[in-house]
């Protein structure tokens, strides 16, 4: 077990690390630079592999099946990463455009610069396209393709927007953008197997963390509670916002909200850790003292975690929804998802004995919120991307 643990805790470090660097590069070189060179590399997939191995090898060595939400827990994130395996392997994702009374049944795929054509079993038409306006203002609330899908002898009249896709066969068709003539331009995305492999590991993810928290409830009962007040009062004021604030189209979505509050919520709970550590660090000689707050500290990591990761994966689908991609490796995605792994290794105490130290332990949920306040901050200054609005 000692060297499943050395070995593991190596694998993260690079994981982290690697995670780390591919946002630079991005920012250095362009994001399909990235994702050829880093994301898609045969070596970032081989890295995953490792990582995923030895969650199987913990699982049977730590007998995790007795312990079904733990070992759910587990199960989900092999589910999520097998999905996003089958995605990369068997998935499309390209680009379409609709002139207005012209069928068309072709879209484009980019790949590393080459761009190759691929038919569809049916045909689409774009019968005219809209931009919707706020009453008395010429800002945009939404982009609307209205056309038509032939296929065979059967005609079908669909209307397309943001945050409302067109699902047929497979295929998925989302509105992305148009031109000045008229045009619409859609994405197209084909994904027959990852999605309903990494939905699975979503919805067996947000079981096995509501199963965990209300096990641990005697632990942290009064610490959740207070936090869910928050993050309902959150979800109000986010909700009054979005009604009364114009937001981009593909922002106004349900997912707005629940993505956006469940993290800040999360952020919060780690920056109570924040606090405790210092206050810690004031008395260090003062073990018991220093338990005690630990036990704080530990109340208050399970749900920050468990909100994080909820959050994360509610802005895939989210993603998925609006884009057709749940997992696009933007900076701030790859950022929280390093937050999280930070995080989430403390939580992992009895396979890290280091954690069980209380002044270790302060130490470390210090030093950890580096990477909230770059994820929150740094990510906006100095590395953009799609979420830096």
């Amino acid at each position: 077990m000692k060297y499943i643990r050395h070995i593991t805790s190596v694998l993260v470090i690079i994981l982290i690390a690697v995670l780390a660097a591919g946002t630079i590069v991005e920012k250095m070189h362009g994001s399909e630079f990235a994702l050829a060179h880093v994301y898609s590399a045969w070596w970032f997939v081989g890295l995953w592999a490792l990582v995923a191995i030895m969650i199987v090898i913990m699982m049977a060595k730590c007998r995790m099946w007795k312990r079904l939400s733990i070992g759910a827990l587990h199960l989900s994130f092999l589910l999520i990463l097998l999905g996003a395996l089958l995605t990369m392997l068997t998935g499309q994702h390209g680009r379409m455009k609709l002139e207005p009374n012209r069928p068309n049944s072709n879209f484009f795929i980019q790949d590393n610069g080459e761009i190759t054509k691929e038919a569809l079993p049916f045909s689409l038409t774009l019968d005219h396209f809209e931009i919707e306006k706020y009453p008395n203002s010429d800002k945009p609330k939404d982009y609307v393709s209205y056309l038509q899908l032939k296929e065979g002898e059967t005609h079908q009249d669909i209307v397309i927007s943001m945050n409302h896709i067109l699902k047929h066969k497979h295929y998925r068709f989302y509105q992305s953008d148009y031109d000045e003539k008229g045009n619409s331009i859609l994405d197209v995305a084909r994904d027959p197997w990852g999605i309903g492999v990494t939905y699975a590991g979503y919805a067996l993810l947000f079981v096995a963390l509501a199963a965990i928290l209300i096990e641990r409830r005697k632990t942290f009962r009064a610490v959740t509670w207070s936090w869910i007040g928050v993050l309902v009062v959150l979800m109000v004021f986010l909700y009054i916002r979005m009604l009364t604030h114009t937001l981009l189209p593909v922002l106004r979505s349900p997912f707005f909200s629940i993505h956006i509050s469940t993290i800040v919520t999360a952020y919060a709970l780690l920056l109570g850790i924040l606090v405790v550590g210092v206050i810690a660090l004031v008395k260090p000689k003062d073990l018991a003292r220093m338990e005690r707050l630990k036990s704080l500290s530990t109340a208050m990591l399970y749900p920050a975690v468990a909100l994080l990761a909820f959050g994360i994966f509610i802005g895939a689908i989210w993603a998925n929804v609006s884009w057709g991609n749940y997992w696009s490796w933007d900076p701030k995605e790859v950022w929280a998802l390093i937050t999280l792994l930070i995080y989430a290794a403390p939580l992992h105490e009895k396979l890290w004995k280091s954690f069980q130290k209380p002044l270790f332990f302060h130490i470390y949920g210090i030093l950890a919120i580096s990477s909230v306040f770059f994820t929150y901050f740094g990510v906006n200054l100095l590395l953009g991307g799609v979420h830096a609005y």
